[in-house]
């Protein structure tokens, strides 16, 4: 069988995935005397980073080339890489955080236009949905799997040749993004100003009312999500401390997470579902104080990545090739620009309540987002089902 474009794209996605520091980032920057406050400057140094320029990179994508924006993010990743390991200091780790922001902004969305693009080109964008979804759980188990070697490499040669091995699955990933061909579907905008260019992908967002309605339960669950990424294995400490068990457990979330974007498409017209899925076990959570939770925490992943991936699978049908890329960045600007007080709410939480306190914040958030999407989808005319927009 032909090694085809969908295969490399799966291919460059797990090798995306493939970073070996992940799991042990926050060791090492306490190894060489990081403490908590300058990670949390670090954090926030990388966050603001991503609002600025998440948008642009979009729309980068949609002038220039979704290829280019690609091979640019993975050599980006191994500079991080490169300068995390060679840093002693906080000053040069925040070196290490811009070039690693310009990793995160050129691949979001890019890999999922590139996707459809191409899928569009062949005939195929209904399965956009299953395909993407496999993707992105291979770039998960790459990252499980990063997490698992990680840690054993970190235990016997040290933290730094954590950093240094993952340059080259970098390398490897761009000789694999240098052999895709760019998708002829892909319409640019040709010389249309940055700021009408934002103007028209805010547009085609609101312009559908299940699109629209779609954002804001998606902004909503951005709360959740930043409390599972940057508080999660905070949560999991409540259960269970040791490290090698937290270790575990978190790569039971990312191979929790693939499960979702694999079985995603087997849910396309039951948005409801998997709404109601994504809040059920974080309201049980809120106010059952046991071990249990952990299992619920991990069902709770499934139907969230499920979920995310109908959503943009959703943006994806209903926005033209043009913007594509530019709309899924002011999404996901939206969310972390929710993000930046929800870090700091938690953070206050988790230092002088509990982490059942965060827990039961994260839970009315989540409930508040089902009964918006209840109400709202009262009035779409099929909301459960896909409708596509040519274009």
């Amino acid at each position: 069988m032909a090694f085809s474009q969908i295969h490399r794209l799966y291919l460059s996605n797990f090798l995306a995935g493939l970073v070996f520091w992940f799991g042990i980032e926050k060791l090492f920057m306490s190894s060489i005397g990081i403490d908590a406050v300058g990670i949390g400057i670090a954090t926030a140094v990388l966050t603001i980073f991503l609002l600025v320029f998440d948008i642009p990179s979009g729309i980068l994508a949609d002038k220039w080339s979704r290829k280019g924006l690609l091979i640019i993010s993975t050599f980006a990743l191994a500079a991080a890489s490169l300068i995390f390991g060679l840093s002693n200091s906080l000053p040069m780790y925040i070196v290490g955080e811009v070039f690693y922001g310009i990793f995160v902004v050129a691949t979001s969305g890019t890999y999922q236009a590139i996707t459809y693009d191409t899928l569009k080109e062949q005939g195929m964008a209904s399965k956009y949905s299953s395909v993407i979804g496999k993707a992105y759980a291979l770039f998960l188990v790459g990252a499980g799997v990063g997490n698992i070697v990680g840690g054993f490499i970190a235990n016997s040669f040290g933290f730094r040749l954590v950093f240094y091995i993952s340059i080259i699955t970098c390398l490897l990933n761009a000789l694999v993004l240098i052999s895709l061909r760019e998708p002829k579907y892909h319409k640019t905008m040709g010389q249309e100003k940055i700021a009408k260019q934002i103007g028209t992908a805010s547009r085609e967002l609101i312009k559908i009312q299940l699109v629209r309605t779609l954002a804001i339960v998606l902004t909503a669950l951005s709360v959740v999500e930043i409390f599972k990424l940057e508080f999660g294995q905070l949560y999991m400490f409540r259960y269970v401390t040791a490290p090698q068990a937290i270790g575990s457990l978190w790569a039971a979330f990312a191979f929790a997470m693939a499960l979702g974007s694999i079985v995603a498409h087997r849910f396309r017209t039951r948005l409801s579902t998997l709404i109601l899925l994504s809040t059920l076990p974080l309201a049980v959570m809120a106010f059952v104080d046991n071990k249990a939770n952990l299992a619920l925490f991990l069902v709770q992943a499934v139907a969230t990545a499920a979920l995310l991936n109908q959503i943009e699978t959703r943006v994806q049908e209903n926005t033209p090739s043009a913007v594509r890329a530019s709309v899924l960045s002011v999404l996901s600007s939206l969310g972390r620009l929710v993000s930046v007080p929800a870090v700091l709410i938690f953070g206050y939480i988790f230092k002088d309540y509990d982490e059942i306190a965060a827990v039961r914040i994260v839970a009315v958030v989540a409930t508040l987002a089902l009964l918006y999407w209840i109400l709202a989808s009262g009035r779409i005319k099929d909301a459960d089902k896909p409708i596509q927009v040519t274009g």
